[in-house]
């Protein structure tokens, strides 16, 4: 008996190893969620986990599996410089900061998530207005607590 995950649409088989890739501890990947959606997590120190909190009190890491379609996103000034998106940073930064908004400072995988999602709404070389903004955040935050959801339930199954 396998123990051993399987990438979807192929088993592994006796003394077959799946391959599993490696990533910058510290950057940020893109992944399913397993529900038709993606969603942002934090690589850990070992490459081969993620965070999709940064709680450690809440949850554990994941795995980077191949069957969630991995896609690194690098650090944040990398994706906003490869996006496009280096004045929508500055908006979002200061929009965050004139908020007072602690998770600037707190939660760097917050503030991937929000400017994520501002990028997912294809504003490059603009300047997103307060409304994007504050829709990007609260798309952050539900991403975050719907993580943060899967991690109680699992954590209750788990318990007993």
């Amino acid at each position: 008996m396998h123990l051993l995950p399987a990438v979807v649409g192929h088993s592994i088989g006796k003394g077959e190893k799946m391959k599993i890739h490696k990533y910058q501890p510290g950057t940020f990947i893109e992944v399913d969620d397993m529900a038709g959606g993606r969603r942002v997590g934090m690589v850990c120190k070992d490459g081969v986990t993620f965070w999709d909190l940064l709680d450690s009190e809440r949850c554990t890491p994941l795995t980077i599996h191949p069957s969630m379609n991995p896609q690194a996103l690098g650090t944040l000034v990398q994706f906003s410089q490869d996006k496009g998106l280096v004045s929508a940073t500055q908006a979002l930064v200061t929009y965050l900061q004139t908020s007072g908004d602690t998770r600037l400072t707190e939660d760097p995988l917050f503030v991937m998530r929000a400017l994520w999602f501002i990028a997912k709404k294809a504003i490059t070389e603009n300047i997103p207005d307060s409304a994007t903004l504050s829709w990007a955040c609260e798309q952050a935050r539900a991403q975050e607590q719907a993580a943060a959801r899967i991690h109680h339930l699992a954590g209750q199954y788990c318990s007993g």
